[in-house]
């Protein structure tokens, strides 16, 4: 008889319900621990924080002081720095 080499039937079934079950684990830890709730919840975290920076972007974008157009949130700092050093 020929001899083959390879994986046999049974080494590849074992080896899927091992793996099967690891996952089973891993999700049931996952779920239990609200790692997907804390997950959406930082997603709504960074949303808002993306709208903030574009609300505090268009708030700083054009700031007129005493008749000087200043563009810019370093522009704007750059001027009130100056004017309170008295330059």
């Amino acid at each position: 008889m020929k001899k083959q080499a390879g994986i046999t039937l049974i080494a590849l079934i074992i080896t899927i319900i091992v793996m099967l079950i690891l996952v089973a684990v891993t999700v049931t830890t996952a779920v239990q621990s609200g790692l997907f709730g804390h997950a959406g919840d930082a997603v709504q975290e960074y949303e808002d924080a993306q709208e903030t920076e574009k609300d505090m972007e268009n708030q700083f974008s054009t700031n007129t002081t005493n008749g000087t157009n200043v563009t810019g949130l370093d522009n704007i700092v750059e001027y009130y720095t100056n004017s309170q050093s008295g330059e």
